[in-house]
C-alpha cells in the first residue's frame, strides 16, 4: 500500500521539500499551479465538483510536487489521489522506459513469498505485504465462482509497488548489509545481473560464462555454465551471448545453447543445437521467447519457446547469400535478415510461424532497425565501401512496408543514417569525396505523405577520437546534440512547426562528451580539462541556458557524470590514474551529486570522500541511491532521505580495491568486484531489521535467521573482506 498523506491544518508545511511554497487549507488561497487554484470556501468549488473523469484529466497534468501538494489540501482531492493512485503513477511516469519496462517485468513474475522477504528487508510492518498481496495478486474468479488458474495483476501495481518500496528506503537512515555470496578469482569482464536479481552472470576472457542463482531452499550457488564466441573490432569486443527475459542465449562456433531461469530459480540448459556451419549471427527476442541463428553457410532458423515450456522450430528461413545476420525488431514480432545485397522482414504470424513481409535489393554495409522498429536503415559504413545513398524502408499504417528515396549528398556520401526514438526524424551523416574530415550533418523528417524531406541544410560537425561525437537525439527526439569542433557544440530542438532552431553552446575547455537528461530537460557537458561538468537546461521560452556548472578543482584528469534516472539529479566524480595517486592527495577525491531545484539551477546536495581514486558512481534504478567504488577498499552506499537530504547508509569494506559496484534492477542487491575479480553479493536491510532465512543467504539454507544490529555495532557484514 503507498504510504498515506495526511491532510495539513497547521498553518505551514514545515520543511518538507515537495510542497516549499504551498499555503495549507486553512488559508483562504491555497494553492495555484498552471492557472489552477484550489479555494476552500462557503459556496460550491467548481474544481471540488467536477465529475470524476475529467478531476483526473486535470491533475493528470501536474507534476509529481503539485500532486503531493494538491493532495494536502483538501480531503476530499486526497481521496481522490489516494485512490487513482496518481502519485505512485506520476513517480513512476518520470523514470526513463527501460526502467519502467524492468519494473513491469519485475512485478509480473513475483510471487507472495518474494513479496513479503522484498519489504520486510526495509519494513517491521507485516501487514503491508499482505495488503498488497490481497488487493493486487488476488486471484481472480469468473461468475461462475471457479478461480482463474493464473494469478492476474490488477493496474498500477508496478507503480504501486516500486513507489512503496522507493518510500520505505528513503525511510532507512542506515543499511546494515548481509554478505549474500562471494566469488572468488573470477577472470571475468562483464558481470551482470538479471532483471529479477536472482542470478548473476560472469563472462570471462576464456570465452565461458557461468551463471549464479539461488533457490527457496539453497543460498547464492554455481548453477550452469556455457560457451561462448567473441571477436574484437575496431570499436568494442563482440560477442555470440544475449540475455532477456528469464532466457541466456550462447554460441559457440557449431553449437547453440539456450539456458532458462525457472520458476524456482534454478537454471537449467533447454536446447542445445549442433550446426555444421559456423555460427556467424544469434540473437534473442527481448521477452527472450524468440531466437534466431545464422551460420556462415547461409542457413538461418528461427526457434520459439511455446506455452508448454519448449523450444521448437518454428521457421526456416535460410538465404544462400553468404556473410548473413540477423536481428529481431526492438518489440520482437519482427526479425531482419541481410547480407550486403539483400535485406528481408520476417513477421511473426497468428499461428506462431513467420512470413516474409518485404525485400530489399539496395546494396548496404549497414542494416538496422530504428528504435521504435518502424523503420529500417540502410547506408554502407565509411571504413568500408562507400555507397553514394542511403534508403529507409518504413513500415506504413496498412502494415506494408514503403522504401524511401535514395538520401544523397551531392558532394559525396552518406556514411551513417540515425532515427530518432519515436522514428519521426533521421540525421544523416555526410563525407565530401576525398576528404575524410569534410562531415556534414541533415535532419530530415517524415511527412504526411510518408516522404522524407530535408528540415535542415547540411552542417559542418566532427566525428573523430570515437562515438560520443557523433550526432545524438534526445529521449523525447526534440533536441539533436552536434560537434560543431572539439570545443563547441549545438543543440538543435524541433519547434511546433517542424523547424530545428540551433543553440550554440561555447565550452572553454576541449569537450569530452555531452549527454541528455533522461526527461531530455538537460544537457550535460563534461570538459576535457576534465575538471567542469556544465548543465544546461532547456526552459519554458524553449531555449538552452546554463543552469548549473560542478567544478572539481584538483580532482584529476578524468572526470565522469551520470543522469538519474527520474533525471532530478547527478552525479559527477574525478579520478587519477593509479600511477598519478600519492599521499598528498587522499582528500582530493570526491564524488558529488547535485539536484534540480524546480526553478532552473542545479544546486549541490551531497559530497562523497574517498581515500583513493574513485572508479565508479551509479545511481540505483529510481535514483535515489548512489553506490561508489574507489582505490580505498570500500564501496559507500548513500541515499536520499524522506526530507529530501543524502546520507551515508553504509560502507562495504574489502581488503582490495573496488573497482565497480552497481546496484540489481530491484535495489534489493549491491554487486562489488574488487581486487583480481573477486565478486561480492551484498543483500541490503535496513538497520534493526531482525529478517529470518532470507532468500539468498547461507542462512536460507541453514534455517537460522539473521539479526542485523541497530546502533553503533559494527555488522559481520561490513567487516567481511
Amino acid at each position: 500500500m503507498e504510504p498515506p498523506i495526511t491532510v495539513n491544518t497547521s498553518g505551514n508545511y514545515g520543511d518538507n521539500p515537495d510542497c516549499t511554497g504551498v499555503t495549507p487549507e486553512v488559508s483562504r488561497y491555497v494553492w495555484n499551479s498552471n492557472g489552477m487554484s484550489v479555494v476552500p470556501c462557503q459556496d460550491q468549488c467548481s474544481l471540488l465538483h467536477l465529475p470524476e473523469p475529467p478531476l483526473l484529466r486535470l491533475l493528470g497534468y501536474l507534476s509529481f510536487r503539485e500532486i503531493l501538494a494538491t493532495a494536502k489540501t483538501c480531503t476530499y482531492l486526497n481521496q481522490v489521489i489516494t485512490d487513482e493512485h496518481l502519485l505512485a503513477r506520476s513517480w513512476f511516469a518520470k523514470l526513463a522506459t527501460h526502467q519502467q519496462n524492468q519494473f513491469k517485468e519485475i512485478t509480473r513474475d513475483i510471487s507472495d513469498r518474494e513479496l513479503q522477504h522484498w519489504l520486510r528487508q526495509f519494513t517491521p510492518d507485516t501487514t503491508l505485504a499482505g495488503k498488497l498481496c490481497s488487493q493486487y495478486l488476488a486471484e481472480q474468479t469468473t461468475d461462475d465462482g471457479r478461480k482463474i488458474g493464473e494469478t492476474q495483476k490488477k493496474k498500477y501495481f508496478p507503480q504501486v509497488l516500486f513507489y512503496t518500496v522507493s518510500k520505505l528506503m528513503a525511510d532507512c537512515r542506515q543499511f546494515k548489509p548481509v554478505l549474500a555470496k562471494e566469488i572468488l578469482d573470477t577472470p571475468g569482464y562483464a558481470i551482470s545481473l538479471s532483471t529479477h536479481g536472482d542470478h548473476l552472470v560472469i563472462l570471462s576472457n576464456h570465452h565461458t560464462g557461468t551463471i549464479f542463482g539461488y533457490t527457496a531452499n539453497s543460498p547464492w550457488h554455481k548453477q550452469a555454465s556455457f560457451s561462448f564466441d567473441y571477436w574484437l573490432t575496431a570499436d568494442l569486443p563482440i560477442s555470440n551471448f544475449e540475455t532477456h527475459g528469464r532466457h541466456v542465449l550462447a554460441c559457440d562456433k557449431h553449437t547453440a545453447t539456450i539456458l532458462a531461469y525457472n520458476a524456482d530459480n534454478s537454471c537449467t540448459e533447454q536446447l542445445t543445437i549442433f550446426h555444421e556451419g559456423r555460427i556467424s549471427s544469434a540473437d534473442l527476442s527481448c521477452d527472450g521467447h524468440q531466437a534466431v541463428i545464422i551460420c556462415d553457410d547461409g542457413s538461418a532458423r528461427i526457434h520459439s519457446w511455446n506455452d508448454a515450456g519448449h523450444w521448437t522450430l518454428a521457421a526456416d528461413i535460410t538465404d544462400v547469400r553468404r556473410r548473413l545476420k540477423a536481428r529481431f525488431s526492438p518489440d520482437g514480432s519482427r526479425v531482419l535478415t541481410h547480407s550486403n545485397s539483400c535485406t528481408k522482414i520476417h513477421r511473426r504470424n497468428e499461428e506462431g510461424g513467420w512470413t516474409l513481409e518485404a525485400t530489399s535489393d539496395f546494396y548496404a554495409e549497414s542494416v538496422t532497425f530504428s528504435p521504435d522498429g518502424s523503420h529500417v536503415l540502410m547506408y554502407s559504413c565509411y571504413r568500408g565501401i562507400i555507397a553514394k545513398i542511403a534508403k529507409i524502408l518504413s513500415l506504413n499504417k496498412d502494415g506494408g512496408w514503403l522504401e524511401s528515396a535514395p538520401l544523397t549528398h551531392n558532394e559525396g556520401s552518406v556514411i551513417r543514417v540515425i532515427a530518432s526514438p519515436d522514428g519521426r526524424h533521421v540525421i544523416t551523416t555526410n563525407q565530401k569525396d576525398g576528404e575524410t574530415d569534410s562531415i556534414t550533418m541533415k535532419i530530415l523528417s517524415r511527412d504526411s505523405n510518408s516522404d522524407w524531406t530535408e528540415k535542415t541544410g547540411n552542417i559542418p560537425i566532427i566525428i573523430h577520437n570515437g562515438a560520443q561525437y557523433w550526432p545524438k537525439f534526445s529521449p523525447d527526439s526534440r533536441h539533436v546534440m552536434v560537434s560543431k569542433n572539439t570545443s563547441n557544440l549545438e543543440i538543435r530542438s524541433c519547434d511546433k512547426r517542424g523547424n530545428w532552431i540551433p543553440t550554440s553552446i561555447p565550452c572553454l575547455e576541449e569537450r569530452k562528451r555531452g549527454f541528455f537528461s533522461p526527461d531530455s530537460r538537460h544537457a550535460a557537458i563534461i570538459g576535457a580539462g576534465y575538471r567542469t561538468t556544465i548543465i544546461y537546461s532547456y526552459d519554458e521560452a524553449r531555449v538552452w541556458t546554463e543552469s548549473g556548472i560542478i567544478p572539481h578543482y584538483l580532482d584529476g584528469p578524468y572526470t565522469d557524470a551520470s543522469f538519474s534516472s527520474d533525471s532530478s539529479h547527478i552525479v559527477t566524480f574525478c579520478w587519477y590514474p593509479v600511477t598519478l595517486w600519492n599521499d598528498n592527495i587522499r582528500s582530493k577525491f570526491k564524488v558529488k551529486i547535485y539536484g534540480y531545484n524546480g526553478y532552473g539551477k542545479w544546486l549541490p546536495k551531497a559530497f562523497i570522500r574517498h581515500a583513493g581514486p574513485i572508479y565508479s558512481a551509479r545511481f540505483n534504478a529510481d535514483g535515489t541511491h548512489l553506490v561508489t567504488a574507489s582505490e580505498d577498499r570500500t564501496a559507500v552506499i548513500f541515499g536520499r532521505c524522506a526530507d529530501g537530504s543524502w546520507v551515508n547508509k553504509a560502507i562495504l569494506r574489502h581488503t582490495r580495491r573496488v573497482k565497480f559496484a552497481f546496484f540489481s534492477v530491484d535495489s534489493r542487491q549491491v554487486v562489488t568486484v574488487s581486487g583480481s575479480h573477486n565478486v561480492k553479493i551484498w543483500r541490503l536491510v535496513a538497520a534493526g531489521m531482525v529478517l529470518d532465512n532470507p532468500p539468498g543467504t547461507p542462512q536460507a539454507a541453514t534455517g537460522q535467521g539473521v539479526v542485523l544490529h541497530a546502533g553503533n555495532q559494527k555488522p559481520e557484514a561490513n567487516r567481511q573482506n
